[in-house]
C-alpha cells in the first residue's frame, strides 16, 4: 500500500506541471491561497489534510471538470504558498479562508474535506451552513474526540506523545530530517524516508509549515463537539478506509453513530491516503452522492 501511495503521489507531482502557472491567487488575513478550478455548473471544493497540498486533488480534477466546477486548493501553510506562521493555528482561521474562498467562486458549494480539512469544512458548515450545499468527510482528524472514547483513549495519548510532542521537539532542533523521522514512524510505523522518492520528499518537506503550526499550536486539534455536530441539516457523506489507522476508525465509527442519517461509504482495500489510491473509485462515489 505505501509503494502504491508513494506512485501516486509522484503522477500527481507530474501533473502539476503547466498547472502551477495557472494557480490563482486569493489574499485572506495575514496572507494568501492559491487555487486551481476548472468547469462549469455547482461547485465542488476539495480541502486537503495536513503536510499535503492542492495537488492531491488533481485527479478530481480531471475526472469531474466536465460536469462541475471543481476547486482544489492550497491551505494558508502548504505549497506554493508563503505565509509566515501566525497566533495559534487553528480550523477557526482556516474556516475564514474557506469562506473568502467560497464566497470569490459564489455558493452554495460542495465540500470534500480530507483528515484535517474535513475538520475545516465541518467548521464551515457550522458557522455559515447556507454556503453549503452538502459535506462529504474523508475521516476527519477529530482526534480530539479520543479522549472522551473509552476504548480509543490511548490513541488519544499516543497523538499527544508521538506526534504532537515529539514533533514539536523535532522542529526545534531545526533538523528536517529528524521532523520527518517522527512523522513516518506515527503514520506509517517506521522511518521510510530512504524509500522514497527524492520528488516525493521534497512535496512532504514543502508542506512542513502547515505541521509546524499545527504541533506548536495549543488549540491545533482543536474540533467541532459532537452536539454541535448533530445540529448540521444538509446532506452528509461519511467515507472510511478499510485499512485505516485504529484511532481514524474510532473517530469515524463516533461520527456515523452521531449522525445515523448520513450516507456511509467503505472504501475497500484502500488506507487513509485513499484520494491518491482510489481517485475513480471515489469520483463516482461523489457522483453518486451528489447526483
Amino acid at each position: 500500500m505505501m509503494i502504491k501511495f508513494i506512485n501516486t503521489i509522484v503522477l500527481c507531482i507530474c501533473m502539476q506541471f503547466g498547472i502551477s502557472q495557472s494557480l490563482k491567487q486569493l489574499v485572506v488575513q495575514n496572507g494568501s491561497i492559491s487555487y486551481y478550478s476548472v468547469g462549469e455548473g455547482e461547485t465542488i471544493i476539495f480541502i486537503h489534510g495536513s503536510q499535503e497540498d492542492y495537488r492531491v486533488f488533481m485527479p478530481q480534477i480531471e475526472l469531474l471538470g466536465d460536469q462541475y466546477k471543481v476547486v482544489t486548493y492550497s491551505r494558508r501553510y502548504n505549497f506554493p504558498n508563503d505565509n509566515k506562521i501566525v497566533g495559534d493555528y487553528n480550523i477557526k482561521s482556516e474556516a475564514k479562508d474557506l469562506k473568502i474562498l467560497i464566497e470569490t467562486l459564489g455558493n452554495p458549494v460542495h465540500l470534500v474535506g480530507h483528515s484535517y480539512g474535513g475538520l475545516i469544512a465541518l467548521e464551515l458548515a457550522l458557522v455559515n451552513p447556507n454556503m453549503v450545499r452538502s459535506l462529504i468527510l474523508s475521516e476527519p482528524a477529530l482526534v480530539d474526540w479520543l479522549h472522551d472514547i473509552p476504548e480509543c483513549q490511548t490513541s488519544y495519548q499516543d497523538v499527544q506523545e508521538y506526534l504532537i510532542k515529539d514533533t514539536r521537539n523535532a522542529f526545534l532542533t531545526g533538523d528536517t530530517t529528524k521532523v520527518l523521522k517522527e512523522i513516518f514512524e506515527f503514520f506509517a510505523g517506521a522511518d521510510i524516508q530512504d524509500q522514497v522518492p527524492p520528488e516525493v520528499l521534497d512535496m512532504l518537506k514543502a508542506n512542513l509549515r502547515e505541521m509546524e503550526a499545527l504541533v506548536t499550536s495549543s488549540i491545533g486539534l482543536k474540533a467541532p463537539t459532537p452536539e454541535n455536530i448533530k445540529t448540521l441539516k444538509m446532506p452528509i457523506m461519511i467515507l472510511t478506509a478499510q485499512m485505516t489507522m485504529p484511532m481514524l476508525k474510532c473517530t469515524n465509527a463516533k461520527l456515523i453513530e452521531i449522525n445515523p442519517q448520513a450516507t456511509h461509504h467503505n472504501v475497500m482495500n484502500a488506507g487513509h491516503e485513499m484520494w491518491m489510491t482510489h481517485p475513480i473509485e471515489l469520483s463516482n462515489i461523489i457522483l453518486g452522492f451528489i447526483n
